[in-house]
């Protein structure tokens, strides 16, 4: 082998060594962000002796996931998708308007204490409209175009947000609070997020394993038929036995087949959140969570699985 021949092989050689190094490193981050969030998510929802502690620790999800959503949506009306870019950049009003959207935790907990009767879905729908119409003038009066089409299009990305952040962030909260029989506090929440992660985990190495065939390449290209697949068994493996070792009031079929459900809206959710990217032009949705991106990268497939969880946990409890 010549020199120059020996030159490329130890560039190739060196820069694969690089490539392992930094991806070994990138797990370490993903790993430790992972663990912290769900020591924090665990001591939130299941140990905190304060009854507040849920009710902040969803406000601040909330918050975070309704400015990166609003940053991006707000990004590609401004014109500045042309370039790609790691995350789109969060403003004082993306901000403002993603408080309005945490406003509907607190008002959905505390409101029908206020008026002296338990919570139930009617009570919430007035509270929600009440924070909608406080969203749609903390749009207006963030605006500054005069340009009529222009704001318009931006209230309707905010009210989008709503029903896309504002209430799911509500119902994973409801969901926290749901109570089964010889269960830790919280357990229902924890279903529907192992099954949905766990789900997500078995469709990356399935996918990465066998995946040939392309799921929807315009939208995720890395994302595979079989790699779906595998994470929908996943997901139902998950259901059945967490429902064996954690909720033994509920069938392990109901559980199975919940996860079913609950796994597949998952999968849309993480590719609707993939589209809102492709058509931003970034690559994470935030910062906010070193390894991971944003908040809005980690939730995405709970926004469209959660609500399902939710239904389902209730139809079982009438």
């Amino acid at each position: 082998m010549d020199y120059a021949n020996r030159r490329v092989c130890c560039s190739f050689f060196k820069g694969d060594h690089s490539n392992q190094r930094k991806r070994t490193e990138m797990l370490r981050v993903r790993l430790l962000t992972a663990f912290v969030f769900i020591l924090v998510l665990l001591w939130s929802v299941t140990f905190s002796t304060h009854e507040s502690i849920p009710v902040l620790f969803f406000m601040f999800g909330t918050i975070f996931a309704g400015a990166e959503f609003i940053a991006m949506r707000w990004h590609v009306i401004d014109g500045q998708a042309t370039t790609e870019r790691p995350h789109p950049i969060i403003r004082r009003e993306h901000w403002g308007i993603a408080a309005c959207y945490a406003l509907c935790v607190p008002i959905e907990f505390y409101g029908p204490r206020l008026l002296g009767h338990p919570s139930d879905f009617g009570t919430s729908l007035v509270f929600a409209w009440i924070a909608l119409c406080t969203i749609c003038g903390s749009a207006f009066f963030y605006r500054r175009e005069l340009d009529l089409e222009h704001s318009t299009h931006k209230l309707m990305n905010v009210l989008a947000g709503f029903v896309y952040i504002s209430i799911p962030g509500v119902i994973m909260f409801r969901l926290s609070q749901i109570h089964i029989d010889q269960a830790p506090k919280g357990i229902a929440l924890y279903f529907a997020l192992a099954c949905i992660l766990l789900g997500d985990s078995g469709a990356y190495f399935v996918g990465r394993s066998v995946g040939r065939r392309k799921l929807i390449p315009r939208v995720s290209p890395k994302k595979t038929v079989e790699g779906a697949l595998g994470g929908l068994f996943c997901s139902s493996l998950t259901g059945f036995f967490f429902c064996i070792y954690f909720m033994k009031e509920l069938s392990p079929v109901w559980g199975l087949i919940t996860a079913l459900i609950v796994g597949a809206a998952g999968q849309v959710g993480d590719l609707a959140e993939s589209a809102l990217k492709r058509t931003a032009n970034v690559k994470d949705s935030g910062s906010l969570l070193p390894g991971h991106g944003g908040m809005l990268d980690r939730i995405d497939s709970l926004l469209f699985g959660v609500p399902l969880a939710h239904l389902l946990f209730l139809s079982f409890h009438h």
